[in-house]
């Protein structure tokens, strides 16, 4: 296939663009660049590859860029709470208009497939209760609150034409990438950890889900190989039911991978986010299970460190916020 992906030199895109090539689809990777080009710096003259670096909001370069591809995958967002506080207008313009006028745009030009990428924590704080797709949003910021509405406009258009978009709702991502993230929770603990820095755990009680970023390059993969049939019109939420962790469970993780890190937990949480998510369903149609566990990207961080993979681990590119 020809394949379109948004926001492809970004953390995610970084493992899911060569995956992607490697199953022999062509892709272009349509990104502002914004944190640089190493995760598609390496692409540069491989077959069926090809970049534009732009921006989506410009709807001319969207639409210059759109014909012939077959699948359009959406990752490209201001990523994180942080990141979206910074400038609320821009937000909204980037995480909400824009997406939906790519949409848009997707079935005006043909593309069978679109897959866009949203967020478990559209889950926001629902203690006790386990989240399957179908369970009510209550997101608790404009990141999550914005991938909501786009979910929920997306699905219920009926004018648009095209085929029914698959939606994949991500865990908490963690592990190395060629244009790395730090400011990932496991990933910073990794980092503070490995630096010999006291890594801090806030509170204690809430759970959190999470996948591995190779996990989930993976599953967006899965999810283009599977019939229309199966996935378009669905929900699915990206993960694995065994690794929902709780937070004070984080500390005695880092040290079984690191022993002799410092570990602090401060008890009030800055981030009232708690969930615990179902993914089963992704289990079913997809086959999916992970391949990674929480200490397999805790120890590569370390060794990634360790060989100074990313430079200054501090330089801020390699945080959203």
């Amino acid at each position: 296939m020809k394949i379109l992906v948004m926001g492809g030199a970004g953390y995610l895109g970084g493992w899911l663009t060569p995956l992607l090539l490697d199953e022999g689809h062509e892709v272009t990777v349509f990104d502002r660049l914004l944190h640089g080009p190493a995760a598609v710096a390496p692409l540069a003259g491989r077959p069926g590859f090809k970049l534009v670096e732009a921006d989506m909001r410009d709807l001319g370069a969207v639409s210059a860029a759109l014909p012939g591809h077959q699948a359009v995958i959406l990752l490209a967002a201001l990523v994180g709470e942080p990141a979206c506080a910074r400038d609320p207008a821009a937000t909204v313009a980037v995480n909400y208009l824009a997406p939906l006028a790519v949409r848009r745009a997707a079935a005006y030009y043909g593309a069978e497939r679109f897959i866009f990428a949203s967020t478990d924590s559209c889950y926001g704080a629902q203690e006790n209760v386990l989240l399957t797709e179908d369970s009510p949003l209550k997101p608790l910021g404009l990141y999550a609150e914005l991938k909501a509405r786009v979910e929920k406009e997306i699905m219920e258009a009926r004018d648009w034409g095209g085929p029914r978009p698959t939606i994949l709702r991500l865990a908490t991502l963690y592990g190395p990438a060629p244009r790395m993230r730090f400011d990932l929770i496991l990933n910073l603990l990794a980092r503070e950890a490995a630096l010999g820095r006291v890594a801090k755990i806030f509170s204690g009680e809430q759970w959190r889900p999470f996948v591995h970023v190779r996990d989930a390059a993976r599953a967006f993969a899965l999810a283009l190989a599977a019939g229309s049939e199966t996935v378009s019109g669905q929900i699915l939420n990206v993960g694995s039911n065994h690794q929902n962790i709780q937070f004070k469970d984080l500390a005695a993780l880092l040290l079984r991978v690191l022993p002799g890190a410092r570990v602090e937990t401060v008890p009030q949480p800055p981030d009232l986010r708690d969930y615990h998510v179902a993914f089963d369903k992704i289990s079913r149609l997809l086959g999916f299970e992970p391949q990674f566990e929480p200490e397999d990207g805790l120890r590569e961080i370390a060794a990634g460190l360790a060989a100074r993979a990313w430079g200054d681990p501090d330089d801020p590119r390699l945080r959203n916020s």
